[in-house]
């Protein structure tokens, strides 16, 4: 009784025309044993199932026939060939990189190889070696470098960046790929045939889209489906995983992930499936659709691209291999996938940035008259949403200053006053300093936009300026009362400092504001602009206006403890205040009541002499 062997171990490749979808490899092989030109080792790679291994058996076979063809090309019935295809042959030592990686298992392994074989050549496979340990791959290199003439070196893995480059450079490089899914299609039908197995079509579709374009893994499937009765259960929870994205159906979407999970499928696993159907499905609308899907993924590709955008086709990408990242350290792996179906389901609810930005592009294709795709969610005919503004979601849905709807041709109200601080007296005051420190600038752009106006049609006056109550400032320093005295009171700051010395002789108590409020207050009350006594009471402390709750204006004068060259009026340093003479007191009152008595008089202010002598002033 012969024993029963699997699909991919009996149709495994023995001649170099077996070898399916790799030209390249199987063209540059043959050659160079036709020529009798082949190298001393070789790097295989590729992903599982290409044929890494059998390539290499097939290379032995011709290395060593004894009946070798014209076209390079193993007879595969000379005992050579018979015994490398039973595993028998001394002509062919493999090794499994994977489990023998220590230093003394490559030592060992070197210590056969100037021996001798029955064969012209003999061939060492290395399977995996990526795994080989650092000590290794050191024990190794002299050998690869310079081996015996009847040795070829085969090196087989899977994850070709790990094997150093001191190894690689020793070697000729072949890359394997996975294969197309027509080229699988027709090798499945010649299993099938030659087998003699009764499945129909739609099971090797099946068997072909499982394998993903490698043999063995295809060539199992198909087993499991001839172990199953002939006829392929297929799982349709990929499909209707897609079917939902595209239709905005969240019910439809869980149903499946909850299906899926119920025929014992991993959530990772279902959402790879998902995420590789969705690339399937933006390849195919970019024009370049993969050559290894089966019919039944084309199909699906092409309507799901119909389907959606491919704005949304990548924004789904994103958001699955998020998801998938997501998966690794979350205790319910479910969860992630679940909540990454539901925020693709309805992007309108989603504030992420892809979302906003794929409503935006739907906003300028119906601006500019294009057709936008339907937001997914959204039923057949119905207008799509307006994107939201590129605001954040506490913001837009503030309820404290909702944004009105906009109509055609309404005016939009003015905004309401909303008074504040700067509207008191003092800061009325320091406002209108302000204004006149700029004068010269105003008046300019007052006169650039009075000839503006009248040139483009009738002159408008501008809203009167307020005067300001005089009784009701507060000058914060020296620099200010001397400024407002000239500016509404019409006093020269002589005066105002002879005023200062009689009120408060001492200079330190000067500068405290209780002072400066009481010489602003006899300023107002005894100057050419005098103001009514009742409405100079009204500076009484209990009456006083309160003190400015917002900071100063920006252009305040500074206070008159700083450096004495900041605190220049219009060439007068206040700092110098100190050095002036003592003036008389009430000197101005005295000179106006002699000129009124005795018109025509003209009076000589004399200095004063030193020494004790000095006299008064005549």
């Amino acid at each position: 009784m012969v024993a029963y062997q699997s699909l991919y171990r009996r149709y495994r490749p023995q001649k170099f025309s077996e070898i399916k979808g790799q030209d390249h490899v199987v063209r540059a092989l043959q050659t160079a044993v036709r020529t009798d030109k082949v190298g001393h080792a070789y790097l295989l790679h590729g992903p599982r199932g290409s044929g890494k291994t059998s390539t290499a058996r097939v290379l032995a076979k011709a290395l060593n026939c004894t009946a070798l063809g014209d076209d390079g090309e193993p007879c595969g019935v000379c005992e050579s060939c018979l015994s490398i295809q039973e595993g028998r042959s001394f002509d062919l030592q493999e090794l499994d990189a994977a489990s023998n990686n220590k230093v003394d298992d490559m030592r060992g392994l070197l210590e056969r190889v100037n021996l001798t074989s029955p064969g012209r050549t003999k061939v060492y496979l290395l399977d995996e070696v990526h795994m080989l340990t650092a000590g290794a791959e050191n024990a190794l290199l002299k050998t690869l470098e310079e081996p015996p003439d009847h040795v070829t070196w085969v090196l087989a893995t899977t994850e070709p960046h790990k094997v150093v480059h001191t190894i690689r450079s020793r070697c000729q490089v072949f890359e394997l790929g996975l294969i197309g899914a027509e080229i699988m299609s027709e090798h499945l039908q010649h299993v099938v045939a030659d087998a003699e197995l009764d499945i129909d079509g739609e099971a090797i579709d099946h068997a072909v889209a499982a394998g993903g374009g490698s043999v063995r893994d295809s060539l199992t499937a198909l087993e499991r489906i001839v172990a199953g009765g002939g006829t392929a259960e297929l799982d349709s929870s990929t499909d209707a995983i897609l079917a939902a994205l595209a239709e905005g159906d969240r019910a439809a979407a869980l149903s499946a992930v909850g299906d899926a999970v119920g025929r014992g499928r991993d959530p990772r696993t279902i959402g790879e499936m998902a995420l590789a159907g969705l690339r399937d499905a933006f390849l195919t609308a970019m024009g370049d659709p993969p050559t290894r899907m089966s019919e039944h993924e084309r199909n699906r590709a092409a309507d799901l691209a119909e389907r959606m955008a491919p704005a949304a086709i990548t924004r789904a990408l994103e958001t699955l291999g998020r998801a998938l990242i997501d998966m690794r350290q979350a205790p319910d792996p479910r969860i992630d996938i679940e909540v990454a179906l539901m925020r693709l389901c309805h992007p309108d609810e989603d504030r992420s940035l892809e979302a906003l930005a794929q409503r935006v592009r739907q906003l300028e294709a119906l601006l500019d008259g294009t057709q936008a795709p339907s937001a997914p969610g959204s039923a057949p005919g119905s207008a799509p949403r307006s994107p939201a503004p590129p605001v954040s979601a506490s913001v837009a849905s503030a309820p404290e200053d909702p944004a009105p709807p906009s109509h055609e041709g309404a005016e939009s109200p003015p905004p309401a006053a909303v008074p504040t601080t700067a509207d008191r007296p003092a800061a009325a005051a320091r406002r209108t300093l302000s204004e006149f420190r700029s004068a010269a600038a105003g008046k300019r752009e007052t006169a650039a936009s009075a000839s503006s106006a009248t040139a483009s049609g009738p002159v408008v006056s501008p809203p009167p300026v307020p005067v300001p109550d005089l009784a009701s400032m507060r000058p914060a320093s020296p620099t200010e009362v001397v400024e407002l005295a000239g500016r509404y009171l019409d006093l020269d700051r002589s005066f105002v400092v002879a005023r200062a010395r009689d009120l408060e002789p001492d200079q330190e108590r000067r500068r405290e504001p209780a002072q400066l409020q009481a010489l602003w207050k006899d300023l107002v009350a005894h100057g050419p602009n005098a103001v009514p006594a009742e409405a100079v009471d009204r500076l009484s402390e209990a009456e006083a206006p309160p003190e400015l709750d917002g900071p100063p204006v920006a252009e305040a004068p500074p206070e008159l403890d700083a450096p004495p060259e900041e605190e220049a009026v219009d060439g007068f340093n206040l700092a110098d205040l100190d050095d002036l003479a003592e003036a008389p007191s009430h000197a101005h009152d005295i000179e106006e009541k002699i000129k009124a008595t005795f018109p025509g008089t003209e009076l000589t202010l004399l200095p004063e002499p030193d020494g004790d002598n000095a006299g008064g002033e005549t």
